[in-house]
């Protein structure tokens, strides 16, 4: 189980912050950071600056960004897809995995699309995958679903062998969403586990009780210590 934190993706944040979050989220455990919209300032004092120990910088944003996202020069990319074409979003991995950037797709609204057209949503999650993606990130945007719901999709979706990750807007019903696509076969778990003052005035953590999913506690240190990462992590002034 890794975890892949957008704390940084919300605006309102000095260049100056982003850097100190991103090094306290290294120091927490994450697998991934990402630093938002590929904005050249940010990544350029990075690329300079930053020297992360644990987890990888990624830029993100949408295919018609590639141009914006080879120049970030960060390790790994995270391409969203939404209402892009499948040749747009295949051309864009595929050129993205020439320059030697690790790629993971973040698929948005892909639940939705899964109760529309489940044939049209997997192939995504395929074209993605054959394109060099590392991951495909299940976003449930409009989160409209139960959890039980997104665990039985991720379920059905792990089935292809494709590596999948999770994300999602629910902040109420975050943590059963995740530990239940987890549950499920999602090995990568996307989240906010920064407290930044100024930008960011809370986290979302995935650690719940048993009780309150009927499910178990996924066993991964690093989830489970998100609550009191909080405390360790403060705030950015």
């Amino acid at each position: 189980m890794k975890l892949y934190d957008i704390s940084l993706r919300r605006t309102g944040l000095s260049v100056s912050d982003r850097l100190v979050a991103a090094r306290r989220l290294d120091a927490l455990g994450v697998a991934f950071v990402d630093g938002g919209r590929p904005v050249r300032s940010f990544y350029h004092r990075a690329a300079i600056e930053l020297r992360l120990r644990v987890a990888t910088l990624i830029a993100s944003g949408g295919a018609e960004e590639l141009t914006a996202l080879l120049a970030a020069e960060t390790p790994a990319v995270a391409v969203v897809v939404q209402g892009h074409g499948l040749s747009m979003v295949r051309e864009a991995v595929r050129q993205l995995v020439r320059a030697e950037r690790r790629v993971i797709v973040e698929a948005r609204d892909f639940f939705d699309g899964w109760l529309i057209d489940p044939e049209h949503a997997l192939e995504v999650v395929l074209t993605a995958a054959e394109a060099g993606a590392e991951t495909v990130s299940l976003h449930d945007t409009a989160g409209k679903l139960w959890p039980d719901q997104i665990g039985e999709i991720v379920a059905s979706v792990a089935e292809t062998g494709v590596p999948l990750g999770f994300g999602c807007h629910d902040e109420g019903g975050a943590a059963a969403k995740q530990l239940f696509a987890a549950d499920a076969g999602a090995s990568l778990v996307q989240g906010s586990y920064a407290v930044v003052r100024g930008g960011l005035d809370r986290a979302v953590s995935p650690s719940v009780h048993s009780a309150e999913t009927g499910i178990a506690p996924v066993p991964c240190p690093r989830l489970e210590q998100t609550v009191s990462a909080q405390k360790a992590i403060g705030g950015v002034r």
